[in-house]
């Protein structure tokens, strides 16, 4: 028999949807002790939307010295007796999903799988099930002689205290608050006592009175602490969302751009939801420590006062709460990671799909944009009530065992009154304290769980915060000035991921103040080959200078300071046209924005507004056409400090006239160096150099006039 639960230490869940491969390794490289975050290994294993290939997760393992063998088998693989476990497998799960598995173990019938899937983990799954999803490709790895295990430093839920502390004051006034409403409730509670036992019995009605008045003043108190206990707590909550939020969005803007091509829209903005928890969590863990804590301790003195019988009664109950509360733990666990990963998926169709709506509707496929979302809403819904429905049957749980020991209290209890050995009024203000020494005492308890799910959030914060800034503090070149010069591709070669070369042997000088047109057809990588000028990618053998400095070695501010590209499809936000023109802008005049608008052939159109430069712009400006987004934002390029610019099809958009005066106009421009990428060659033909670019190599390079001569590649772009 195999017993499952010694193989759960090394599982590791994923974070996001193509995350199968990379927990995968992280599984492998568990089992020999090494702790890996997933973050690092995607960003080593090329992972994207699509997920990691076997290639990049064999490329992956050999660069942590474990020794790979990865081929086709069959099932006969599982009769042989030398086989080295765990090791990967890849599975068509449900006839549907590309995805990855680790083999435990084997045993006469069945196999012992780690799923990533965090809603299934570790399970056994029978042969022929296995036979059915696998594609035959296994990749075995085992340490090299030179293998040493790695343990990653990352921040867990500990060291996000210091925030809190951070609000020393606050947290201080909260439990005060707190603990004041509690003495006014172990009042009240003594006053029932004095009440049957003493006032009632011996008619004293004017000290009934007066205590009584006393205590309504001291439930106006009371109401102004819990008042003031809420409010603070809803400051607590803000200080520290303005703490983690903004620092993850913070973190987020310096983050390369692979990060953003490799994951969904959705994977990114559902971690504001999981801070919310881990902020929470915080709260109710200091309250706990220091409140429920301090009160637990002075409540079980008072009970045991009381009377010692009924609280050593209180005292066996506890564990059987503990029971109630831990055994729902990896329950919780299991069911925040599907709810926080359905969401995911759902936040990033809904993106995706009021991104593209324009799409949508022309191709009248909303009925199926809708049932896809709907599939998702109604997984996510599932996976919620899940949630809800085993949170309400612990609840109810805990209820039952509350008020049966309230009822075996009293029954104990008027025993123990029958007896002599206690007064009613001490038998019932024992049953109204019980709940102040039951109720904090289940708040601790419940820790467990809340840091559990806090610790599932902060885990997928990390797979962000593990992801390193793009920017470098000992970059060697931090002024502008030292770039002004000539642009040099040195054999450069690039490829996305552990994919086939997209740009090869790129060898080109761009002239400071030059005009050149890089032409070519579809998906020849012209695109790939100018974003390297800015690094959003880098290269991967070969090297792009600027000035004689290699850019990956330029303070990436200034390089995107120097050279500024402007997209294929032009990007506005939200806010009024001049907020737009001066993004990335600094003292610029009116007449330096008046100069831009008029060489972009924009000017007049802005004028023709109602509320001209002031007027507001919805997101990606819905009210302008095509064309005058894009020459928004050219002319927002022209007021950035950018010597060097990169203009990507951004002329697509123009009819032919208003293109070539724009064209006609950025030409006369002899302070800057101008890249364009087109695909009409009427833009190259005014232009003092072209390169033709043809899978991913230069084919050509000259002006019109030489190129039309060779009657080659450019030639028949031309005639054709």
């Amino acid at each position: 028999m195999i017993n499952q639960f010694k193989y759960k230490s090394i599982y590791i869940p994923q974070v996001d949807e193509s995350d199968c491969g990379v927990a995968c390794l992280a599984m492998i490289l568990k089992k020999y002790h090494s702790r890996v975050s997933l973050a690092h290994l995607r960003h080593e294993a090329r992972t994207n939307l699509e997920g990691t290939t076997a290639l990049g997760l064999v490329k992956t393992a050999e660069k942590f010295n474990l020794k790979t063998e990865a081929f086709k088998a069959d099932m006969s693989l599982f009769d042989e007796t030398d086989i080295q476990y765990p090791f990967i497998v890849h599975v068509l799960k449900q006839g549907e999903l590309l995805h990855y598995y680790v083999v435990l173990k084997n045993a006469k019938n069945y196999l012992l799988i780690a799923d990533p899937d965090p809603s299934v983990g570790v399970v056994k799954m029978s042969k022929d099930k296995f036979a059915g999803e696998w594609t035959g490709i296994v990749l075995f790895m085992v340490p090299n002689d030179d293998f040493e295990p790695i343990k990653e430093k990352k921040r867990n839920l500990w060291s996000l205290f210091p925030y809190m502390f951070k609000q020393k004051k606050l947290v201080t006034n909260i439990i005060l608050a707190a603990l004041l409403m509690t003495i006014i409730s172990i009042c009240s509670s003594y006053f029932l006592q004095g009440l049957i036992d003493t006032y009632i019995p011996n008619g004293t009605y004017q000290t009934l009175s007066i205590l009584a008045i006393g205590l309504l003043v001291a439930y106006v108190f009371n109401s102004i602490f819990s008042y003031g206990q809420n409010f603070l707590l809803n400051v607590l909550g803000q200080r520290l969302s303005i703490d983690l939020n903004l620092q993850y969005i913070r973190h987020i803007f310096e983050l390369p751009m692979e990060f953003f091509v490799t994951r969904r829209t959705g994977e990114i903005t559902s971690r504001f939801s999981d801070a919310s928890r881990i902020i929470d969590a915080l709260a109710s863990t200091v309250i706990s420590l220091f409140l429920d804590l301090s009160i637990v301790i002075v409540m079980g003195i008072v009970l045991a006062v009381q009377n010692m019988t009924l609280f050593v009664i209180t005292l066996l109950s506890l564990p059987i709460y503990a029971i109630v509360i831990l055994g729902f733990t990896k329950k919780f666990e299991k069911m925040n990671n599907d709810q926080m990963e359905s969401n995911a998926v759902l936040s990033s169709s809904i993106i995706e799909d009021i991104q593209g709506i324009e799409t949508i509707k022309a191709l009248n496929s909303e009925d199926v944009r809708y049932r896809r979302i709907d599939s998702q809403f109604v997984d996510y819904l599932k996976k919620a009530f899940r949630y809800s429905k085993t949170e309400s049957l612990q609840s109810a749980l805990k209820t039952f065992i509350r008020l049966s020991l309230n009822v075996i209290i009293l029954w104990v209890g008027a025993r123990i009154v029958m007896n002599g050995q206690m007064s009613i009024g001490q038998l019932m203000t024992f049953n109204a304290l019980l709940a102040y020494f039951v109720d904090p005492l289940q708040s601790i308890i419940n820790l467990q769980p809340t840091l559990q799910s806090a610790n599932v959030a902060q885990n997928r914060l990390n797979e962000v915060y593990m992801v390193k800034s793009e920017f470098q503090e000992n970059a060697q070149v931090k002024d502008t000035k030292q770039l002004d010069g000539d642009i040099e591709y040195h054999d450069v070669d690039y490829h996305y991921g552990y994919g086939e070369d997209v740009l090869k042997d790129i060898n080109l000088q761009i002239k400071q103040n030059d005009k050149l047109t890089i032409v070519g057809m579809s998906g020849s990588g012209k695109s790939t080959m100018v974003k390297l000028l800015v690094e959003f990618f880098s290269p991967s053998k070969g090297k792009v200078t600027v000035n004689g400095f290699d850019t990956t070695n330029i303070d990436k501010h200034t390089l995107r300071s120097y050279i500024n590209y402007v997209p294929q499809t032009p990007y506005i936000f939200s806010g009024t046209i001049t907020e737009n023109l001066l993004l990335g802008s600094r003292d610029v005049t009116e007449e330096d924005i008046v100069r831009a608008c008029k060489i972009a052939e924009i000017y007049d159109e802005i004028n023709n507004l109602p509320l001209q430069f002031e007027t507001k712009l919805d997101e990606n400006a819905k009210i302008l056409s095509g064309g005058q987004k894009q020459r928004l934002t050219i002319a927002r390029a022209l007021l950035s400090p950018a010597k060097v610019l990169i203009l990507d099809e951004v002329t697509s958009g123009l009819d032919t006239i208003t293109e070539k005066k724009v064209v006609d106009n950025l030409m006369k421009l002899t302070d800057k160096t101008i890249i364009f990428i087109a695909h009409r060659l009427a833009i190259a033909q005014r232009t003092d150099n072209i390169v033709v670019i043809d899978h991913g190599q230069i084919v050509e390079h000259g002006n019109h006039e030489e190129l039309m001569k060779k009657h080659g590649f450019y030639y028949n772009l031309v005639e054709n």
